[in-house]
């Protein structure tokens, strides 16, 4: 199990915003399309013979524009503050009474966001421009005219929201604009004869005792369900995407409980504390903007599997970790680390560790000496090199290491997946070529000059990623990479 867990509604939402690629203007006041574009940005009219362009004069650089220069966090960076100014945004109108969840009505449309870079929000940008046709028909979903009370509600919190709000103050030196798709309305969750997926069936529940799964998430919950507590055999509690900001410590008293997902809930100033649970396997934390490891966790020690991704830490205590010896599986997906926490390496059991989209320089030569690693996943950061005596891993089966600074490596264990792809490597190093388990092997977007003519040797070899480097643009060099494609072919590995 690789841990890069993505939230999939979010995956889904942003491709489908993409896929439309239709971008509309509206200010703090919420004024349609056209006439903002108009009236605030009116474009600039170009003649050409018969021909007439209009130019636009926006001068709010698209986010995804404004983070080139670091590239590698940008789609991250891009996930993490939609999701939050989306979740802020609702969080902030229930606090007002508020309930978009509750409307008579369900509308999703795009929403853009047009921003100082000290985080002020100038404009708040919703609807479509003009028809939209997908098959010749107009989905309802993409009707985004909201009826005369639920308009004057939606704008009275846009204009408040916008006054009050501000985006971190890092994203940008010059006026930027960020773009998410935004649901109003009840949109119900699809029926399941599984488990029980709502607070109605949970309370109409005349046989609690035989209920293992409650699947809680994405109902707009804003405190902890406490009708939790009726469920005495709870293995597994989903409360995912939801508005709870704080969790009673009596959710660790649920004495046969395995598996916990707090996800995408905006816990924030580490409100949550945990008792001991001899059962707890499985927990989620991601995306709940917790600066601090949650106290109390190291006393769960049957905890399995661990995902922390996607917040923003402050910096770990020395007793965070400790005491973990079952953990198998650690995410540190994009939390903000400049340094591995040492305790983290002395994890005994760990077999898989996702630091992912993180600002590491370099990896602690303590990390050489966990005896169980299997996955090794540290993409994404600003590695210059690997710790010398990693081969001393020798349970390391699988290293991504693409997006960093690599130009050499040391001697590897005995690998089976390997990925270096977007580094600065001119020469692919001998010991490479040692690897005699290797399966997969990515060395795409490099410098390489020479065709890796040795992977011929490979026995075990199934795929094999190597367009974008230097060899694959010199003329001298293409009769020889044909003919190492057309014989890595006939043994039947992939190439790309």
């Amino acid at each position: 199990m690789f841990l890069n867990l993505k939230a999939k509604t979010m995956k889904y939402l942003f491709c489908l915003f993409l896929f439309i690629s239709i971008c509309s203007y509206g200010q703090q006041k919420v004024y349609r399309a056209k006439d903002f574009e108009k009236e605030v940005f009116p474009p600039k009219i170009i003649k050409e013979g018969k021909s007439t362009i209009h130019e636009s004069t926006n001068p709010y650089r698209p986010l995804s524009d404004a983070l080139l220069d670091i590239e590698k966090n940008k789609t991250v960076i891009l996930e993490v503050e939609t999701k939050k100014i989306y979740t802020d945004f609702y969080s902030f109108a229930n606090k007002r009474n508020v309930k978009f969840y509750q409307l008579n009505e369900a509308k999703s449309f795009p929403v853009e966001l047009l921003v100082q870079p000290d985080g002020t929000i100038d404009y708040f940008v919703y609807g479509y421009q003009g028809q939209i046709v997908i098959n010749n028909n107009r989905p309802p979903i993409f009707n985004d005219s909201l009826n005369a009370e639920n308009k004057q509600k939606f704008h009275a919190i846009v204009e408040e929201f916008c006054k009050i709000y501000r985006l971190p103050n890092t994203l940008s030196k010059e006026k930027f604009s960020i773009t998410f798709l935004m649901t109003l309305g009840n949109q119900p969750k699809k029926p399941s004869k599984m488990f029980i997926y709502n607070l109605e069936m949970a309370e109409a529940c005349d046989k609690p005792d035989t209920v293992k799964t409650l699947m809680l998430n994405g109902l707009h919950l804003e405190t902890f369900p406490m009708i939790v507590f009726k469920f005495k055999n709870l293995e597994k509690l989903d409360l995912s995407n939801n508005y709870i900001e704080k969790i009673p410590k009596s959710v660790s008293k649920i004495k046969n409980l395995k598996f916990l997902s707090l996800s995408s809930n905006p816990i924030n100033n580490n409100k949550v504390k945990f008792a001991r649970n001899n059962q707890l396997k499985d927990l989620n934390l991601q995306y709940t903007g917790i600066p601090m490891l949650p106290r109390g966790l190291s006393k769960n020690r049957k905890l399995e599997v661990l995902f922390l991704g996607n917040n923003r830490f402050k910096g770990f205590r020395k007793r965070d970790f400790k005491k973990m010896d079952n953990l198998k599986a650690l995410n540190l997906y994009n939390a903000n680390l400049s340094e591995l926490p040492l305790n983290v390496t002395k994890l005994p059991g760990l077999e898989e560790l996702d630091l992912y989209y993180n600002n590491l320089k370099q990896l602690p030569n303590e990390i050489c000496n966990m005896p169980k690693l299997k996955t090794l996943a540290v993409s994404n950061n600003e590695l210059w090199n690997l710790p010398a005596n990693i081969a001393k891993i020798k349970t390391l089966e699988t290293l991504y290491a693409h997006h960093n600074r690599l130009n050499d490596l040391p001697t590897l264990p005995d690998l089976k997946l390997l990925h270096i792809s977007y580094n600065i490597f001119r020469t692919i190093p001998d010991m490479v070529f040692e690897l005699n388990n290797l399966v997969e092997i990515d060395m795409s977007k490099n410098q390489i000059m020479e065709v890796p003519i040795q992977l011929r040797k490979f026995e075990k070899l199934q795929r094999v990623f190597f367009e974008g480097n230097d060899f694959n643009l010199i003329a001298e060099k293409k009769e020889e990479l044909a003919k190492l494609v057309t014989d890595l072919e006939k043994k039947d590995i992939l190439v790309r």
